[in-house]
């Protein structure tokens, strides 16, 4: 999609307040490279293949024998979660998938992965998807389709189920398409808010910090989808938020520091 698309689909609802505007215009004035890497992208593939994977797990694995004890610790995990994305595939148990083909007429449906991590179409195909990724996905459902009906064009769009929270408009749990850049799911949950600083946004998984800010803004700034950047179902793209230092602040953490003393003090009266 777009970047002006999504402009104007998101400026279509009135701003609540000045600061969201420049936080919003702030966000998408830094991200002119992104536009043209965005239609560049309409002629390649938005979700990643088998083969740049690889690369980028060797890379992470490299990047994990060298640095500080804290950087090898992220790169050692996040070179596991390829491995592993690469051996299991992308698909969970869950999973949903929409599905479109013109045959006499356009048929719409959204079929959801199996317990034996299987996908049934039309009640009759079942098309198989362990150890498949996304981007393996569209060809997978297309040839077992094709063997039971006369179809002009197939679509297959994985969902993935995350959250973005933080700084954000509507924070929360949203069905994507994997293949939107992660600045829609952002938008998506209405746009950063007036106190949000994107590039301190991360990744989290299972509690634990899965992508880092340097990595995130990276991400971010370059156009890379969702799962392009490895997300997955249940991740949270955290946004992260200015840090500020004004009188509000300075009389919460005085507050804080009396309520401390006090108790302290208190202790000691024992």
């Amino acid at each position: 999609m777009r970047l002006s698309s999504r402009l104007a689909r998101f400026t279509s609802t009135p701003l609540r307040s000045a600061s969201r505007w420049l936080a919003v215009t702030a966000f998408l004035a830094g991200l002119p490279a992104m536009k043209g890497e965005c239609q560049a992208q309409s002629v390649s593939p938005l979700l990643a293949s088998r083969a740049e994977l690889s690369v980028a797990a060797t890379e992470a694995e490299v990047a994990a024998a060298t640095g500080d004890p804290a950087q090898r610790a992220q790169n050692a995990m996040l070179a596991a979660a390829i491995r592993q994305r690469l051996r299991d595939g992308d698909l969970q148990v869950g999973d949903r998938i929409a599905v479109t083909f013109i045959s006499d007429a356009v048929h719409r449906d959204t079929v959801v992965v199996r317990s034996e991590r299987s996908l049934e179409l039309l009640g009759i195909i079942i098309v198989p998807v362990a150890g498949v990724l996304r981007s393996e996905l569209k060809e997978r459902v297309s040839t077992e389709m094709l063997k039971y009906v006369k179809a002009q064009k197939i679509e297959v769009t994985p969902l993935m189920r995350v959250a973005v929270l933080g700084a954000v408009v509507r924070p929360g749990y949203f069905a994507f398409a994997s293949d939107i850049p992660l600045t829609d799911a952002i938008m998506g949950a209405g746009g950063p808010t007036g106190s949000a600083a994107v590039e301190r946004s991360i990744v989290r998984r299972r509690n634990q910090q899965y992508r880092s800010a340097g990595e995130t803004s990276k991400a971010i700034a370059g156009g890379l989808t969702l799962d392009q950047f490895g997300l997955s179902a249940g991740d949270e793209l955290v946004v992260g938020e200015r840090r500020e230092f004004g009188v509000s602040k300075l009389i919460g953490l005085t507050g804080a520091l009396a309520s401390v003393l006090a108790v302290v003090v208190a202790m000691s009266r024992r």
